[in-house]
């Protein structure tokens, strides 16, 4: 038996039991098993209530030295589950300014728990799922510190942190995605957790025609989630966005949004992300990425990068 398999089904039985006894008490059925642990096999395996996401990050002959049905046969041995509950993608590099194409139409969705929350994910027709994992211990969080203020989700995609902001009491909530499809599933999310009020609005908007225009208005937030993509270069937007090359305008514009003792919680997981303080004249930053790592995810690699950023 090739002997990183042997050690990929150690990690994944005893990731398993630990993972299962730390998250069952706080009703999340969601985590992360193995996080690219062994060299040879830089794969992700999360569990999502009774499905098992397999995402494997290898290329050319790395693939080629261990099949992918053998990754699937140890998976299934090592978790107890049948075949057909493990989804398997295999996630190739992108290119500089490309994006993730949709992979299937088939529309499968379930309900996984996180805190006892609901979210609806799809496991097979996007290379993501609709709950990014890794995020968990951020949109607690958001929760912790919502309450009474009017929270605004930008980049929002399907509104995980606004149904935390919504559950943790905030006043409203304002979820901003370009993306129909997303926007309809955030709506979709909230609503099944009891949120559908008319305090908590969808709006499919270009993130920088929001503020814009909310600045307009004198919209005023006491918390803004500010999560956006690497790149995008959508037809419904003018120009593109570069997180890099854009972030200290789109971080100024959200502080004229702010409260006096509002914040804004900026991540990125982009690895190559370059943070300057120096260049933000309008908010004091704190990082705060440590604290934003859950146990199922590696503090070492880190899958994001995560500021909490006060108005000056």
């Amino acid at each position: 038996m090739n002997y990183a398999l042997k050690d990929l089904g150690k990690q994944l039985k005893n990731n398993h039991l630990a993972m299962r006894r730390h998250f069952a008490p706080r009703e999340t059925d969601c985590y992360r098993v193995y996080d690219r642990n062994i060299g040879d096999l830089p794969l992700t395996v999360d569990i999502y209530g009774p499905f098992v996401h397999v995402v494997d990050f290898r290329d050319g002959a790395g693939a080629e030295s261990i099949g992918s049905e053998e990754i699937l046969d140890t998976v299934c041995r090592m978790l107890y589950v049948n075949r057909e509950r493990v989804v398997y993608k295999l996630r190739n590099t992108r290119g500089e300014g490309e994006q993730h194409k949709k992979l299937s139409e088939s529309g499968d969705v379930l309900t996984v728990r996180e805190n006892s929350l609901k979210f609806i994910v799809n496991l097979t027709d996007y290379i993501d799922t609709g709950l990014f994992l890794d995020h968990r211990r951020t949109r607690e969080m958001v929760f912790e510190s919502a309450a009474g203020k009017n929270v605004l989700n930008l980049f929002a995609y399907t509104g995980s942190f606004s149904v935390y902001a919504a559950a943790g009491g905030a006043a409203e909530v304002d979820t901003v995605d370009l993306s129909a499809n997303y926007l309809k599933w955030a709506q979709q999310n909230m609503e099944r957790n009891g949120w559908g009020g008319k305090e908590n609005r969808f709006i499919r908007s270009d993130a920088a025609a929001f503020l814009k225009e909310a600045v307009g208005k004198k919209k005023r937030y006491g918390i803004i989630i500010l999560d956006p993509p690497t790149f995008s270069n959508s037809r419904k937007m003018e120009g593109t966005f570069d997180i890099q090359r854009d972030y200290v305008s789109m971080i100024t514009r959200c502080s004229s949004l702010l409260e006096r003792e509002g914040v804004i919680f900026f991540s990125t997981n982009y690895k190559k992300f370059h943070f300057d303080p120096g260049r933000l004249h309008t908010v004091k930053a704190r990082d705060i990425t440590s604290l934003t790592i859950d146990v199922d995810f590696s503090k070492k690699r880190k899958p994001h990068r995560c500021w909490v950023l006060e108005k000056r």
